[in-house]
This record gives C-alpha cells, sequence and structure tokens, in this order.
C-alpha cells in the first residue's frame, strides 16, 4: 500500500527541508571558487542554479499558503502575510549585512561610503537585482541578496494577483492558463533579450526576466492547496526525476552564468522544469527509495539553516579570499565552510527562531 502524499496544508513537509539542504549546498560550492581560485577548475561552475530550486520552493510554500488562505477565509490577510514575512526574513539579513560592513572595517576593505551606502541600502531594500542589472559600483559581499530582491518583489505583488483571481470568481483553469501564459512570455523574452555573454546580466538579475521560476513554484502551490496533487500517481513521475537530476547534475557541471544556452536555448527553462519535477514527486512520492536522500539529517539540518547560511557565506568566503589567499586551498576552503556553517547556526538559533517564536506568542495570546 501506497503512502499518502505529504501535501496537507499545514503539515511541515520533511523532503522539502532536504531539497533546501541541496539546493544551498549547490550555492556555496559555486560561491566556492572565490577560495579555491588559482587551484584548478572551478568545483560547480554552474551550481548558481541551486537559486532556481529555492525560486521554486518559495513560490510553492508560499502560494499554497495563500491559496489555502482563500479556500477557507475567502480572503487574504495582507498585513499579517507582510508581518510574517518581516519577521522571517529582516532580522536575519539586517544582521548579516551590518555584520558584512564591519568585518570588511575591521579587514579595511571597506569601500568608500558612498558605495557602502548604495549597497547597505539596495540590499536592505530588496533592489540588488536591479542595482546590479544597471551596472551600479556596489559591495561584491552582498551581491548575492539579487535573489531575496526578486523574492521580495514577487510577493509585494503576487498575493494581490491572487486576491485579483478571486475577486473576478476566474476559475481555477483560467488561473493556471494565466500562469502557464505568463511563464511561456517571460521565457519567450529572455530568449529573444539575449545578445552576448557581455550583457547576461540583466536577464539573470531582472525580475521581469526571472519570476517564471516563482510562478512555477506558485503553480504547484495552487495545485496543492486545491488538493490536485493528492490523486497524483507518484510512481509516473519516477523516470521524470531521473531526468530532472540529470539536467541539474549536466548544467551545475558544465554551465556558468552568462551560457547562451541557459536563455537563447532555453536551459533555465529545463531547469524550472526539473525543479519542479522534484518538487512534486517528493510531495506525491515521499516512500520512494530515491527520497530519501533528501530525509539524510545533514540535508535537513542544512535546509531549515538555509536562509543563514545563504546570507553569511558569500562575505565569510570573500573575507577570507582578500586576507587569507596565500594559505593553502584546503585550509581556505575548511576555515571558510567552518566559519560560515558556525554564523549560519548562531542566526539560525539567535535571531531567526526567537522572531519565529514572537510570532507563535502572539497567535497563542490573540487566541
Amino acid at each position: 500500500m501506497t503512502a499518502a502524499p505529504a501535501v496537507g496544508p499545514n503539515r511541515h513537509l520533511v523532503l522539502l527541508d532536504g531539497l533546501r539542504g541541496a539546493a544551498v549546498l549547490l550555492v556555496v560550492a559555486y560561491h566556492a571558487s572565490y577560495l579555491t581560485a588559482g587551484w584548478g577548475p572551478r568545483i560547480l561552475p554552474g551550481g548558481f542554479i541551486g537559486v532556481d530550486l529555492f525560486f521554486v520552493l518559495s513560490g510553492f510554500l508560499i502560494t499554497r499558503q495563500l491559496a489555502t488562505a482563500l479556500i477557507d477565509h475567502g480572503s487574504i490577510d495582507l498585513s499579517d502575510f507582510a508581518g510574517r514575512r518581516v519577521r522571517r526574513l529582516v532580522p536575519a539579513l539586517v544582521t548579516a549585512v551590518v555584520g558584512t560592513l564591519v568585518l570588511l572595517w575591521i579587514t579595511g576593505d571597506l569601500p568608500a561610503t558612498r558605495v557602502t551606502v548604495t549597497s547597505a541600502l539596495g540590499a536592505l531594500l530588496y533592489v540588488n537585482n536591479i542595482q546590479q542589472a544597471r551596472g551600479w559600483t556596489l559591495i561584491q559581499d552582498l551581491s548575492h541578496t539579487w535573489s531575496l530582491a526578486i523574492e521580495a518583489q514577487y510577493y509585494l505583488v503576487w498575493p494581490l494577483v491572487l486576491l485579483g483571481f478571486h475577486r473576478l470568481r476566474a476559475s481555477r483553469r483560467t488561473i493556471l492558463a494565466v500562469i502557464i501564459v505568463a511563464m511561456v512570455a517571460i521565457s519567450v523574452r529572455r530568449a529573444q533579450m539575449w545578445t552576448d555573454q557581455a550583457h547576461f546580466q540583466p536577464l539573470y538579475l531582472g525580475t521581469d526576466t526571472r519570476i517564471d521560476v516563482l510562478l512555477a513554484g506558485s503553480l504547484l502551490g495552487l495545485l496543492a492547496a486545491w488538493g490536485h496533487l493528492r490523486r497524483m500517481e507518484g510512481h509516473w513521475l519516477r523516470v521524470p526525476v531521473v531526468g530532472a537530476v540529470a539536467v541539474f547534475a549536466l548544467v551545475s557541471l558544465f554551465s556558468e552564468t552568462g551560457d547562451h544556452r541557459l536563455y537563447d536555448r532555453y536551459g533555465l527553462v529545463a531547469v524550472t522544469l526539473a525543479a519542479m519535477t522534484l518538487v512534486v514527486s517528493s510531495l506525491v512520492d515521499p516512500e520512494w527509495s530515491f527520497h530519501r536522500v533528501w530525509r539524510i539529517r545533514v540535508l535537513r539540518w542544512l535546509g531549515l539553516r538555509s536562509y543563514s547560511l545563504y546570507l553569511w557565506h558569500v562575505p565569510i568566503f570573500l573575507a577570507i579570499a582578500r586576507n587569507l589567499g596565500d594559505y593553502p586551498t584546503a585550509v581556505k576552503v575548511l576555515l571558510g565552510l567552518t566559519v560560515a556553517l558556525g554564523l549560519a547556526e548562531l542566526s539560525y538559533r539567535f535571531v531567526e527562531q526567537p522572531f519565529r517564536r514572537r510570532r507563535s506568542a502572539g497567535r497563542k495570546l490573540a487566541g
């Protein structure tokens, strides 16, 4: 007898923690090139696609939550949604930005005041992706906040879109059709905008050219909230999952952010579809032996701390690369991972978790 898919609206999805852990590992391995420069070939030159997996997971979880609220209450409490997003994301981000600036000051690498202020505000106001796409001079140590900016901009609008669908009484088929058409239109536009590798950044960093990945996760979130995933036969996805893993492996090993195949050859679309396949299969076929990998304790541990690890690993890796460049590569890698993981744990325990507990305590008092 096959276990029921783990897609209930209020159930914590353990396998997705493992997927998040795998996603952050890809990104960390990609940025490890700061520590291994000059040592040999990059470990995972295409590991940046871990961000795409993050986007799909985020779109799924947030949209499932919003759609469930619409089903249960007929509305979305926008102030509550915004408050939860702020408590979840902002304290850790502020801590990391301030910590990064302090680290740069200590090491004597803090740039001119104008660059420092512009970079910090860009990260904190979630516009770093726009700044980078326009070629602004910024602190490299905060460059990875581009993905946080895209998510924040998306979730500023997406709840209103869902409310609009609800108020217009759009059918579920219409909603899905609109999302799919939007995804296709964005991917086609991205391909048509491609010119050359020297000008890829607006395509990679632009909200308008990247939200198809978040829309993909949102589509899955709607299907989950509407109960469609519960009726899926998970075993039909087992062969596509093998293909999805192959896509992630090939792109991670043989691609880079400016690879034209990601844009004019629709490689990013393939990555998005692969991420969707992994997420859906984990939800509807959780007992498949392959998915045991997502239950590995280390991956789940990393998944729970993935946000803080994402925030801290780039400034730590760059600080070590700039100031300990003559040390053996193995020492730099070991030190970088140890410090980044240590700071991620501290951030998770003493910044992320306390603000989450405040939210829970507030709900109990309100009840």
